[in-house]
């Protein structure tokens, strides 16, 4: 196949995950509203994974391929995306965003801990399988935490219809998620495979490729949220999301680490990532410590930090592609 070829497989590939990104979220939303489940913890949870299916994709494929610097460039970069990226983002166009201490300040601290956690592992350029189960570990940990201090937030729709009319309506929606998932996994085999290409072709690490290019694609879910967010005015639930998708990646990459006995990457394309992302995230807590939201204005000033972050992968990727 050509360039252009493989660009349109790409391309096609993210916009069906784009497409059935749309329908999972939906029809989420719809069983979390039924269920009448706490609003934040079903956020962080119930779409945090889903939303997380594209970046799960990534990692079983890349592990079967034996090229796990794929899938760990994916989750350190969409992790980038989702907290310093989506969220600034979000914050800038809906005039700021407002948590309505749907999260305590110290599991919020302990949760940007475990985010962080895999991009400091491998900035020595060797993940462990002990490393991994350490990832493992943070992600429970936060689970525990975010459990024990579950919020009385709640989105609720009263049952409509008979007990049958319920139960049909519940099968759909179940049915609508099943088949999102297994049409955002098929793509994203095929996200793996152009970014290997693109790799090869360009003479690029390949991991350098998942925090480039997948770590956009595979966060398409957490894009259709935010803009849909917009509308509804529920960026709290949103936020959510967001930190559930971001702490679902570290425990793939505790899985992957794992799974593959531990592998190594190239540590001077983590090192500034690293430093970009902990300052970041620290900032983040700061803002969002002070009055349990965070501004148009301080939104604007973490968008400099994707800023910072993408500049240094574009020079990184012009400067293997000219030696």
């Amino acid at each position: 196949m050509t360039a252009l070829v493989h660009l349109i497989v790409f391309l096609a590939s993210v916009g069906i995950v784009w497409y059935f990104a749309g329908v999972l979220v939906d029809a989420v939303s719809r069983i979390a509203k039924r269920s009448c489940r706490t609003g934040f913890f079903t956020a962080f949870f119930v779409l945090g994974f889903l939303t997380s299916i594209s970046e799960f994709s990534v990692a079983i494929n890349a592990g079967i391929a034996g090229v796990p610097g794929v899938s760990v460039g994916n989750l350190i970069g969409a992790s980038f995306v989702v907290l310093l990226f989506i969220v600034p983002l979000l914050a800038i166009a809906g005039q700021g965003i407002r948590f309505n201490t749907a999260i305590p300040r110290e599991v919020f601290l302990i949760t940007l801990s475990a985010i962080a956690l895999p991009t400091l592992l491998v900035m020595d350029g060797n993940v462990t399988r002990t490393e991994g189960f350490f990832a493992l570990l943070a992600y429970g940990t936060v689970a525990y935490v975010l459990f024990k201090n579950r919020t009385p937030i709640r989105t609720c729709e009263p049952a409509v219809g008979g007990f049958i009319e319920r139960t049909r309506s519940l099968l759909v929606e179940m049915a609508r998620v099943v088949v999102g998932a297994v049409a955002i996994f098929a793509a994203a085999h095929f996200l793996v495979e152009q970014a290997l290409y693109f790799s090869h072709a360009l003479s690029v690490p390949s991991s350098l490729m998942g925090l480039l290019l997948l770590s956009i694609g595979t966060n398409i879910p957490e894009i259709v949220i935010a803009v849909r967010s917009l509308f509804k005015q529920r960026s709290d639930i949103a936020f959510g999301d967001y930190l559930g998708s971001a702490a679902m990646n570290t425990l793939i990459f505790g899985g992957l680490a794992i799974f593959a006995g531990g592998f190594a990457v190239e540590p001077t394309e983590f090192m500034a990532t690293a430093l970009l992302f902990v300052a970041g995230l620290t900032l983040l807590y700061l803002f969002a410590r002070s009055k349990l939201a965070i501004t148009r204005g301080e939104g604007a000033f973490l968008m400099l930090f994707y800023v910072a972050f993408l500049a240094f992968q574009v020079y990184t990727l012009t400067r293997f592609a000219g030696s």
